[in-house]
C-alpha cells in the first residue's frame, strides 16, 4: 500500500510539474523583450548641445498589452514601453554626440537649455502568417529651450519583419520600426538645436 502511494504521489508531482512547465512555455511565448540598438545614419548632423531628455508618456488605451498573437492571445511588454521609447531616444541623441541627461520626473519648472518630451498613442504588434509579425507605432516628440517650444513633430511608421518564433519577429519589427523612427526624430532634434 505504501508503494502504491508512493507511486501515485509521485505521478502527482510530476502532472504538476508538466502542468505548470506547459503554463510557463504558453506564457513565456506571448511575452516579448524590448530591445534597441542605436544607429546614427551617415551624413546625420552631429550635436554639440546639452540637452535633458524627459521620459516619453504613454498614451495608449491599452497600456497592459502591445498587440495580438492570435487565436485569442495577446503579446505583453516583457519591459515598460514608456522606458523603452525614452530609453531609445537617448541612445540616438548620444549617437549623434549629444550630451544628453535623462530626468526621470519632470518638474513644473521650465528647464534652462533645450528639452526633449514625447508622448505615444500607438506601439502594437500583430502576428501574421508563417511567424510574420507586422509592427505599428506613432511618437510625438516636442523640442523646448529655455521653456520656450521650438519644434513638435509626429512620426509614423509600419515594418512587418520574420522571426525564429512569433516573439522574436515581434520583437524584431518592433525594434527595427522604433530605430526607423527615432532616426528621423533625432536628426530633426539635432537641426532644432542648432
Amino acid at each position: 500500500m505504501t508503494v502504491m502511494t508512493s507511486i501515485r504521489k509521485s505521478i502527482f508531482i510530476v502532472g504538476l510539474l508538466a502542468a505548470s512547465a506547459f503554463l510557463a512555455a504558453c506564457s513565456a511565448n506571448t511575452v516579448v523583450p524590448l530591445r534597441y540598438q542605436a544607429s546614427a545614419p551617415q551624413g546625420a548632423p552631429t550635436c554639440s548641445q546639452s540637452i535633458s531628455l524627459l521620459p516619453f508618456a504613454d498614451k495608449r488605451a491599452d497600456t497592459i498589452t502591445i498587440g495580438t498573437l492570435g487565436e485569442g492571445k495577446r503579446f505583453y511588454a516583457e519591459n515598460d514601453v514608456s522606458e523603452w521609447v525614452s530609453w531609445a531616444m537617448f541612445e540616438e541623441l548620444k549617437a549623434r554626440g549629444c550630451d544628453v541627461k535623462y530626468r526621470e520626473k519632470s518638474d513644473t519648472a521650465p528647464h534652462k537649455g533645450y528639452t526633449v518630451s514625447g508622448s505615444f498613442d500607438t506601439v502594437s504588434v500583430d502576428s501574421g502568417a508563417t511567424l510574420m509579425a507586422k509592427a505599428k507605432l506613432r511618437i510625438r516628440v516636442k523640442v523646448e529651450k529655455d521653456g520656450q517650444f521650438l519644434i513638435e513633430q509626429i512620426y509614423t511608421g509600419e515594418r512587418e519583419n520574420l522571426g525564429l518564433t512569433y516573439v522574436d519577429a515581434a520583437q524584431k519589427v518592433l525594434s527595427s520600426t522604433l530605430q526607423y523612427l527615432l532616426q528621423d526624430a533625432a536628426t530633426d532634434v539635432v537641426k532644432a538645436t542648432k
